[in-house]
């Protein structure tokens, strides 16, 4: 049985569907995951669902459809040179080809405003309104241009009807000059949207190296710029190979890698809590090691203290913490550790170390 419709086995050895179906569904199970982890953040977390979190879940879902309809349509070629596709696949393969166009300009978009609404965050506390106004520049300037990319999709051929059935009487626009502008225009967008936050995260007063890995991250995040480019780079070869493949995996990639960078900040709680997690358990270790023959009660002190289930609230009291909002640090809430309360955790250390010392002398 072979992958590839109506293709004879020589055909289907020379396609490239393996490769395709890999890449889409490693790109799909790594940005998925990664918007699920956003959303627990989110949700459970902090407690703070926004706008954002919901664009980005609609990007995901249109990601999730896209990355399907580019499998799709390995079964009607997509992977082999236009000369070697099975004749009777055409209709089929342009039905799909042409479903996944909108799918692949909402995703795109989806998390570009994301990123903006995202940006409203901060500058909500700083209150900087002519920032603000940039951003609704951008975002409005990405929303219209993306909206009508896919209207330029979508009415592309005379009648619409020959997009789907290119064997029939009809004009449509040319190929080449409708991909290298709306390319043009997704890179414009990028390298505003990505490099925008980057002299407000500078002044942000947060610890210097989250401050550092936030600016790391959206750097990387012109990597969807590059993939970007290399789209536009395929647009010549498929005019000399009829060979899309390559340009559908860069849309593919550039989609679901610019989802999962956009994510990767929101995560900064999720990654923190488990820092502190670990930290708190080789300090209990540590507690255990110098304190083994106290009595019962001090150990149970110390479990309790160093477990993580505890917060120390004040000079005197422990106050009881069952959200782990408490025991992470909170970029969104700016939530930090004092020094005095870093003091006080020293010094309930350093009095159970001397009480277990006195024990064994």
């Amino acid at each position: 049985m072979t992958w590839v419709e109506n293709a004879r086995p020589e055909i289907e050895a020379e396609s490239q569907w393996p490769m395709i179906v890999a890449v889409c569904v490693v790109l799909t199970v790594a940005m998925a995951s990664t918007v699920g982890l956003r959303l627990y953040v989110r949700i459970r977390m902090i407690k703070s669902v926004g706008i954002d979190d919901y664009v980005m879940l609609a990007s995901m879902v249109c990601a999730i459809i896209y990355n399907g309809l580019c499998i799709g349509q390995t079964k009607y070629g997509l992977g082999l040179p236009l000369a070697d596709r099975p004749p009777a696949n055409l209709n089929k393969y342009s039905e799909i080809n042409f479903a996944g166009r909108p799918f692949y300009m909402a995703g795109i978009l989806g998390f570009k405003v994301a990123l903006c609404f995202a940006y409203f965050r901060i500058t909500n506390r700083n209150s900087r309104v002519a920032y603000k106004r940039v951003i609704w520049a951008c975002m409005i300037f990405s929303i219209l241009t993306h909206i009508g990319g896919i209207l330029v999709l979508f009415f592309q051929c005379s009648p619409i009807r020959k997009s789907v059935r290119p064997r029939i009487a009809g004009k449509c626009l040319d190929n080449a000059i409708t991909f290298y502008v709306l390319a043009a225009i997704s890179i414009i967008c990028d390298l505003i949207i990505f490099l925008l936050p980057i002299p407000l995260l500078l002044k942000v007063q947060i610890n210097t190296r989250r401050k550092v890995a936030l600016i790391a991250i959206f750097l990387l995040g012109l990597f969807t710029t590059l993939c970007s480019i290399m789209r536009m780079v395929q647009i010549s070869v498929i005019y000399k190979t009829g060979n899309s493949t390559m340009l559908v995996l860069w849309g593919t990639i550039e989609m679901n890698v610019g989802i999962f960078l956009t994510s990767l900040p929101s995560l900064t709680p999720l990654f923190t809590y488990f820092s502190n997690k670990a930290k708190t358990s080789s300090y209990g270790m540590s507690s255990y090691g110098k304190g083994r023959s106290a009595s019962n009660t001090e150990n149970s002190a110390v479990s309790q203290q160093t477990s993580g289930n505890y917060v120390y609230g004040g000079p005197t009291t422990v106050e009881r913490s069952d959200s782990q909002e408490h025991i992470i640090s909170n970029t969104e809430k700016g939530m930090t550790i004092t020094k005095t309360t870093e003091i006080q955790v020293q010094r309930l250390h350093d009095s159970i170390g001397a009480t277990n010392h006195k024990s064994w002398s």
